[in-house]
């Protein structure tokens, strides 16, 4: 299978995103590919063919993949290979879950404002760290519930064209 320059590059910008945010650069190829892909759904062979990686990177970023909500893992019935796709709803799980990451450094947070000590600059930091994840903490989820009640009926992103 080769790729087009375009799909190249979009698969290296997601590698080197998600690398730069604490995942491997692979985990960031492979999402780019599942959500590039066509058929949707793909063997880690077919995987491994598009992106020139072995097929055991491809197991090993699939659980991290899989853990985090970007990817779904299936099986077919009579067939002994796994699937793995990148569907609209796949990111639903990440995003109900996002409120208890943030809920979490909020409490690190606080367990910081406490260790401060008598340093007026480090409560500050973590007095300003805490607040703004506080913040996000509170507006997330009802953010995310928004967006998830009306993800059919939202207009169309910038530089996307509606037929006319």
């Amino acid at each position: 299978m080769t790729l087009t320059p375009a799909q190249s590059d979009f698969i290296e910008e997601m590698g080197q995103f998600l690398g730069g945010y604490g995942m491997t650069p692979m985990a960031g190829r492979m999402w780019g590919w599942l959500l590039l892909c066509d058929p949707p759904e793909q063997t880690a062979a077919e995987i491994a063919e598009a992106l020139q990686a072995s097929r055991g990177a491809i197991s090993g970023t699939a659980r991290i993949l899989a853990s985090a909500g970007f990817i779904r893992r299936t099986t077919r019935r009579g067939d002994r290979r796994e699937y793995f796709s990148s569907p609209p709803d796949a990111l639903d799980s990440m995003l109900s879950n996002a409120g208890v990451i943030y809920r979490r450094l909020r409490e690190i947070a606080e367990h910081g404002l406490a260790a401060a000590g008598d340093s007026p600059s480090a409560e500050a930091r973590l007095r300003e760290f805490r607040d703004v994840v506080a913040f996000i903490e509170a507006e997330l989820p009802r953010l995310i519930e928004r967006f998830l009640r009306d993800r059919s009926t939202l207009p169309a992103q910038a530089g996307e064209r509606k037929a006319p």
